[in-house]
């Protein structure tokens, strides 16, 4: 009994870390269509995050920084950049960042 309720909480514990770590993604990552483009925004929502790279639906997708920016761009809490998505549905990005990897999953 003792046993199982160890290891119930230590799967609590990791529950909420894999929550937790979730909700500290440096960036919010949203995708629209902007004629006929699949368009994904992405805004800090950290003080200070580097972008070194990104990934839109596994590097099945050809992709384009908005803008004239080469990485690795820095960003301030608020700042964002649009990456454009042309001939496919945006499914999921990646990004490579200085803090660490992320993966977005969308609808």
């Amino acid at each position: 009994m003792k046993k199982s309720l160890r290891i119930l909480a230590l799967i609590s514990a990791i529950s909420a870390c894999t929550a937790s770590y979730a909700g500290e993604a440096p960036f919010d990552v949203t995708a629209h269509v902007e004629q006929g483009v699949g368009v994904v925004q992405l805004q800090a929502v950290t003080d200070q995050v580097v972008l070194t790279g990104y990934n839109i639906n596994r590097g099945n997708c050809k992709t384009k920084l908005g803008g004239i920016y080469p990485l690795p761009l820095t960003f301030k809490y608020g700042q964002g950049v649009k990456l454009f998505a042309y001939t496919c549905k945006v499914k999921e990005v990646i990004l490579n960042t200085n803090q660490g990897n992320y993966t977005y999953t969308l609808q």
